[in-house]
C-alpha cells in the first residue's frame, strides 16, 4: 500500500532522528600522537662507546675493544593496558627509517669503529593512537619482503652494501657487533642474518625462494611506558656465555659467529637472543640481552 504525502511528511523527522542516532553510535577515530622510543647501548653497567675498552666480557672475562654495533628493527608495536597490540607507524626520515624499518646505530668512527659514519641513531620514531600503554614489542631484522632486493637501488637505511649486506640470497645483517679481544686481536665478529637460504625462485636471477633459518627474533618488553621508558641493549649480556678469545676449530665457519648453524660459537649467543640453532626445536629460553628501564 502506497503512503500518502502527509504520512511521508510525518515520518521524515523520525527517519532523520534515526539516522542521527546511528551516527552517534559510530566509534570515534582516536587521535594520533608522535612517539619517540629511546634505545641505549650498554656493556653491563657502562654506556657503550667506540674507543672505550671494556673488561670482563664472556666466559674468559676478556678485554673488548668495540669495532661496530648496529641493528635493524621492524614490526614495532605497543601493548595497551587491555593487552591489545597496537602497531607503531614508523616515520620515514630519509636517513634511519623507511618502509616500516629502522636502523639503530650505536657506533661512530672513534677508536676502532671504521665501518660506519660519525652519526649515530638511538631512537625509533613513529605515530600511534593516543592511549595507555604498558609494553613494547618488535622484531630484530629486515622483513623478508625487503631483505632480498637490489641494495644498489634501495634508499637509506638499506643502501649500505659494504658493511650491512651479505648478498641477494641471504640479505642484510640484522645485527652487527664486532670487537677485538685479547685472544682474537683480529676481531670477534657477531653477525645475525637469515641463513640457509634457497636459490632464487624459478624464473628469477636474484633473491631467494626462502630461508630455513629466518633469524628474526621477537622482542617482548613488559612494563614499557611511552615518554618515560627506554630500551637497553646490553652487549655484555649477549656475549656472557661465549668464549670471545678462541674461535671454534670447525671447517667452513667464520671467525666469531655469523649465523651458521654448524658453528658452535653461535649457540650461546643465539640462545641469549631467544633463537634456536635447530629448526625442529624451540629456543631453550627467551631473549635476555634487551630489557626496558
Amino acid at each position: 500500500m502506497a503512503l500518502s504525502s502527509a504520512r511521508w511528511t510525518a515520518l521524515l523527522p523520525l527517519l532523520a532522528a534515526s539516522a542521527l542516532g546511528c551516527g552517534d553510535d559510530e566509534p570515534e577515530t582516536p587521535a594520533l600522537t608522535t612517539l619517540s622510543i629511546p634505545f641505549e647501548a650498554r656493556v653491563g653497567t657502562q654506556p657503550f662507546a667506540c674507543g672505550q675498552r671494556y673488561l670482563g666480557l664472556g666466559t674468559t672475562k676478556t678485554a673488548y675493544d668495540p669495532q661496530d654495533f648496529r641493528m635493524f628493527v621492524h614490526d614495532v608495536r605497543l601493548v595497551s593496558d587491555t593487552g591489545q597490540e597496537v602497531p607503531v607507524s614508523l616515520t620515514a626520515d630519509g636517513v634511519w627509517q623507511a618502509e616500516g624499518v629502522a636502523l639503530l646505530d650505536f657506533a661512530n668512527t672513534a677508536g676502532l669503529c671504521s665501518n660506519g659514519t660519525s652519526q649515530i641513531n638511538t631512537q625509533v620514531v613513529g605515530t600511534v593512537p593516543e592511549g595507555t600503554y604498558r609494553g613494547l614489542r618488535f622484531r630484530l631484522g629486515v622483513p623478508f619482503a625487503l631483505n632480498h632486493l637490489d641494495v644498489s637501488t634501495r634508499p637509506p637505511p638499506f643502501d649500505d652494501a659494504s658493511s650491512l649486506y651479505w648478498g641477494w640470497k641471504t640479505g642484510y645483517l640484522f645485527l652487527r657487533i664486532d670487537g677485538r679481544t685479547t685472544g682474537l686481536p683480529g676481531g670477534y665478529f657477531m653477525h645475525l642474518g637469515s641463513a640457509d637460504c634457497a636459490a632464487p625462485p624459478a624464473g628469477q636471477t636474484s633473491g631467494t625462494a626462502g630461508c630455513e633459518f629466518p633469524n628474526r627474533p621477537e622482542i617482548a618488553l613488559e612494563g614499557f611506558e611511552p615518554g618515560t621508558g627506554k630500551v637497553v641493549v646490553d652487549l655484555a649480556a649477549l656475549l656472557a656465555d661465549a668464549n670471545l678469545d678462541v674461535n671454534a676449530d670447525v671447517p667452513n665457519t667464520s671467525l666469531g659467529c655469523m649465523s651458521q648453524k654448524e658453528d658452535p660459537d653461535c649457540t650461546p649467543i643465539f640462545h641469549r637472543m631467544g633463537i634456536s640453532m635447530d629448526k625442529q626445536a624451540p629456543a631453550p629460553s627467551a631473549q635476555s640481552f634487551i630489557r626496558v628501564e
